[in-house]
């Protein structure tokens, strides 16, 4: 990155973003990249990187989100399931 564009970051540059722990963090992220892009105080393969790690951080996030949200669904049916066997057996 030159020195031009390391002054024109500032205190506001990427170290603000050091902790991208949810999808909106990940979406804010991605947001200043293009914003920071536009306004040309980014580098176009800085920005590039960051963009293509934003991505694949997105699409970790939503994969365990999804995972996260099967595995409910999952013990939800087993216990509907044990509950319907109990019931026509007459042990609930």
């Amino acid at each position: 990155m030159s020195r031009t564009y390391k002054l024109k970051l500032g205190d506001r540059g990427v170290s603000q973003w050091q902790q991208l722990e949810t999808p909106g963090d990940v979406k804010r992220f991605l947001r200043w990249v293009v914003l920071s892009l536009r306004s040309q105080t980014l580098d176009t393969r800085v920005a590039g990187v960051y963009s293509q790690l934003g991505m694949a951080l997105l699409k970790a996030c939503n994969e365990s989100d999804f995972e996260e949200r099967l595995q409910a669904l999952e013990a939800l049916a087993r216990a509907r399931s044990d509950y319907e066997h109990q019931r026509s057996n007459g042990t609930a």
